[in-house]
């Protein structure tokens, strides 16, 4: 993990006394009585910014198909299921920040994409020992277009919450097009046979993790090659914000 993403998020935790939202001053707004509550307590915002947001909303669970493989008869293999669970929704702050570290590196936006990791439960049944996180990985081409991977980041961030290991068995193909901007359809068809798995999974239980997700269509191809090759796999996937 870079040293200056770091320095950014301890700056935040140990210096910085205003909201990474709204700039304004937690204890002042406690102190004149302004809707503070004690219980509450954020070294990144205030509680009138998180509680602006919905956070882990039922409606944004999913449930997508994925084609179980089958050497023998592969066209009678029953469709497996798995859910997606996204901390917040990809709106207000939340979607700006996306955007501010995705696209322009701004390690200000860093603090408030961890907040909102930080409201995604560890999963009942998985520890250390028996699951890890798989980031969505980018190709060599972007990371060396961009000098650096958001997802990786955000995926640090998520194993220190859950104190599970990060898996980096799952590579994405270069030639593969970039997701952003294409209708469902096209991301079906764009992502179906853009990743490949380098290593067997180390564990049973797989935590598949993006940034975004929109119509989960690259979780699903990620999904369908590790049960490809490991089958008796749970898979569970989770994103900082969803967008329909």
């Amino acid at each position: 993990m870079p040293a200056f993403y770091q320095l950014g998020m301890w700056r935040v935790q140990y210096l910085q006394s205003i909201c990474c939202v709204c700039h304004s001053n937690p204890a002042v707004v406690q102190k004149e009585g302004l809707n503070g509550k004690r219980s509450f307590f954020s070294s990144i915002i205030c509680q009138a910014c998180h509680e602006s947001v919905s956070w882990r909303p039922e409606l944004l669970q999913h449930l997508i198909p994925i084609e179980a493989s089958d050497s023998v008869n592969s066209q009678l293999a029953s469709p497996l299921t798995f859910q997606i669970q996204a901390a917040a929704p990809h709106l207000s702050y939340i979607r700006a920040a996306i955007i501010a570290f995705k696209y322009k590196e701004q390690v200000d936006a860093l603090p408030v994409l961890v907040h909102a990791i930080r409201q995604l439960p560890r999963p009942k049944g998985c520890h250390a020992t028996n699951s890890v996180i798989v980031p969505t990985p980018t190709t060599s081409n972007r990371l060396k277009k961009r000098g650096y991977d958001p997802v990786s980041v955000l995926a640090y961030y998520l194993s220190k919450h859950w104190q599970i290991p990060l898996w980096h068995g799952i590579s994405r193909i270069d030639d593969a097009v970039s997701q952003q901007g294409l209708a469902r359809n096209e991301r079906q068809a764009n992502i179906s046979h853009a990743f490949n798995m380098n290593t067997p999974p180390p564990v049973k239980r797989l935590l598949l993790f993006d940034d975004v997700v929109t119509t989960g269509t690259t979780l699903v191809a990620i999904a369908k090659i590790i049960t490809q090759t490991s089958p008796d796999t749970k898979i569970r996937a989770y994103c900082v914000s969803h967008g329909k």
